[in-house]
């Protein structure tokens, strides 16, 4: 998923932006491009292990906390945007930005899964293709299944109607003068709260006044803290790591512990730990540097490569097997997201901004 974010009157204070905490001389934050992959990759992993539960009758998904992928993506999201935006450049640039990272791809891949749904039924579960399902898919419309999900045609998207949203929310804040990244941090905690307070019968209001948004708020606040208080992140990457790692342990062997602590807290202490990653050797990194690249790809196209593999398998196979088609899965998952970085992100993005708004300034190369 802009210039700097320093004005004039600011200029002559040293932000983040000028502190090589974890970061490239290219302005890349290393840490982010890595954390980007492993996120990627974990979602991946618990797939494989949900799917073969579904094509071989697994009993337990030995993977199952790949899902807290998910909410490392929109905390990474919420600072990612706050780190990329530049207010001075106006709405309509944080819009174009925004849309030529996500669209395309998406788009791309929303009418393959039609096509596929149209011609090959059977591949797809519970996907039924219509005009109204491809119109909401393409449009980031959250629209419910008739078996209760919330998702549209590329299933996955579900995460990005929830991104498309918080973008808006940002938007409309730039465009009322709003410049502050506390400004969309404050709608979001408001209308999470309405939605705790306020039930409607409405698919739109249920999806949009979840709790999941707040991760996008956590990921804004480690952005300002960053922002002003970059100090706090040098040399402390293991030690964040580490906490990380205790605190997604123990709350998730307690029961009854509340989404927020369980999974959302985890995923910001985390991200905080990948931001401080400043490693002596950024040259050994190419390859995560560039699997975080094609992240996106990853994370979109993934579910499908594994279904289709797990289908032409025998129903009755053994784990050492599954094993093995699990780790052929992935590698095909990884070359796949590489393929489509190179033909559709990258293309798609050249062709659509001009090469005044891809010269990335300092910082912005995550955008």
């Amino acid at each position: 998923m802009g210039g700097s974010k320093l004005t004039e009157a600011t200029a002559a204070t040293p932000r983040a932006f000028d502190l090589p905490v974890g970061r490239r001389r290219d302005g890349k934050l290393l840490g982010l491009q890595v954390l980007r992959f492993a996120a990627a990759f974990a979602v991946v992993l618990f797939h494989v292990g949900s799917g073969y539960q579904i094509e071989f009758g697994n009993e337990v998904n030995p993977f199952a906390f790949g899902a807290a992928g998910v909410d490392v993506f929109f905390v990474l999201s919420g600072f990612i945007i706050a780190l990329t935006t530049d207010p001075a450049r106006g709405t309509w640039h944080f819009c174009r930005r925004r849309l030529v990272r996500v669209v395309p791809l998406y788009w791309v891949l929303t009418l393959g899964v039609a096509m596929i749904g149209l011609m090959l039924p059977s591949l797809l579960n519970s996907t039924s293709v219509t005009l109204e399902t491809l119109f909401k898919s393409l449009l980031f419309i959250p629209y419910e299944k008739p078996n209760g999900a919330i998702q549209p045609l590329l299933f996955l998207g579900w995460t990005l109607n929830y991104e498309m949203f918080f973008y808006a929310i940002y938007a409309t804040c730039l465009l009322l003068g709003l410049r502050s990244p506390l400004a969309p941090v404050m709608v979001v905690l408001l209308l999470v709260s309405l939605g705790r307070i306020l039930s409607f019968d409405n698919t739109l209001w249920h999806f949009y006044s979840s709790p999941l948004m707040i991760e996008f708020a956590l990921g804004v606040g480690i952005y300002l803290a960053y922002d002003r208080h970059p100090h706090w992140f040098a040399g402390r990457s293991a030690l964040f790591a580490g906490f990380a790692l205790a605190t997604f342990i123990l709350f998730r062997f307690l029961p009854s512990v509340p989404w927020l602590l369980a999974g959302a807290l985890p995923a910001a202490i985390l991200m905080a730990s990948f931001v401080a990653f400043a490693p002596s050797r950024s040259g050994r990194l190419g390859l995560l540097v560039l699997l975080g690249d094609a992240s996106y790809s990853l994370y979109l196209v993934h579910p499908y490569i594994i279904q289709l593999l797990s289908k032409v398998a025998p129903a009755d196979l053994s784990v050492p097997l599954q094993l093995i088609l699990g780790s052929i899965a992935c590698a095909f998952c990884i070359a796949t997201s590489l393929a489509l970085y190179r033909l559709v992100e990258l293309r798609s993005q050249r062709f659509l901004m001009p090469q005044a708004l891809l010269r990335k300034p300092e910082g912005q190369r995550l955008a």
